[in-house]
């Protein structure tokens, strides 16, 4: 009977493991930044902010933006020739986190951090 019910909770454990074995991609490391950029949303508010931390996937922001709001597009502007459409995932306290529409290459993160 112990037999049987030590199969059984390893045939659980193993399904577990199975499950949380898929590999999480958004788990990159960001790297510090100290950029400077312009966020622009799309009825025309702008602001200047400070790109605390950079990964491929998106970065977070300093700025005093009470427009800011989670769900709204941005668009994020470094220079005059580069900039990316995002997504605020989360506003507050004068900080915020966007999300890039599409992942930048790791050597913009790279030029983006200052490293």
């Amino acid at each position: 009977m112990l037999g049987d019910r030590l199969v059984v909770a390893k045939a659980k454990i193993d399904k577990l493991e199975a499950a949380s074995a898929r590999p999480n991609t958004r788990r990159v490391s960001r790297r510090i930044a100290e950029a400077v950029a312009t966020i622009r949303s799309s009825s025309g508010e702008r602001i200047r902010a400070r790109v605390r931390d950079v990964s491929v996937f998106g970065c977070s922001l300093v700025c005093d933006a009470t427009w800011l709001r989670t769900g709204m597009f941005v668009t994020v502007q470094l220079t005059s020739d580069w900039s990316i459409q995002a997504v605020v995932r989360w506003a507050r306290d004068g900080m915020g986190g966007v999300e890039f529409l599409r992942p930048i290459s790791d050597a913009e993160a790279r030029e983006i951090a200052c490293e």
